[in-house]
């Protein structure tokens, strides 16, 4: 047998500007708004984000700048997400030992806390530092971020049923951004 693979002779050439995705070559996207619901759907209480943004969608479906996406990753993979809108509203799931199931929050990225402790690699990266890792890169971030979050109880099980104290907050953190962010017709 023949072997196919062949060996080539690399002449060394001077590295070219990193070139960005189309979508952050682009400009800011004046008054447009991205809501990206996070979780995952088959853990139970951690799709919380997720069934928020679908229910967001369906309530405020033609409006005008307003784009909704459904999200199960974080950190670095939100960075193409974000890159030339103007606001973005990240809707999340969060388990503290303070708070009670159902519980709904507003944070900012500052509110995340010193990074420095965090777990480091890009598959560890959290929302704070990949802001800034966007801005370094050249992405056009968002101007403004908001972070609405529901405090939970169960992010192990497989289930797609959410747990009575979470599904009762779902209707109204829907009804809390869409007024709080102005998102009416």
């Amino acid at each position: 047998m023949k072997n196919f693979i062949k060996k080539h002779h690399l002449t060394p050439r001077p590295l070219e500007p990193y070139k960005l995705s189309d979508k952050t070559q682009t400009n800011r996207m004046d008054n447009r708004t991205l809501i990206i619901g996070l979780g995952n759907t088959i853990l139970s209480d951690d799709g919380a984000g997720i069934l928020v943004a679908r229910e967001i969608k369906n309530r405020c479906q033609g409006l005008p700048n307003l784009d909704v996406v459904e999200a199960s990753l974080g950190g670095i993979g939100l960075l193409d997400l974000m890159a030339g809108y103007e606001r973005v509203i990240i809707v999340d799931s969060i388990k503290t030992d303070e708070s009670n199931p159902g519980e709904i929050y507003r944070l900012s990225v500052e509110d995340l806390g010193d990074t420095s402790s965090y777990p480091c690699g890009p598959h560890f990266l959290d929302v704070r530092t990949a802001i800034e890792l966007g801005k370094t890169l050249g992405y056009t971030m968002p101007e403004t971020i908001d972070i609405f979050a529901i405090s939970i109880k169960d992010n192990t099980t497989f289930s797609e049923t959410l747990t009575p104290e979470v599904e009762k907050s779902i209707p109204e953190l829907v009804t809390v951004i869409i007024e709080d962010c102005g998102l009416t017709k």
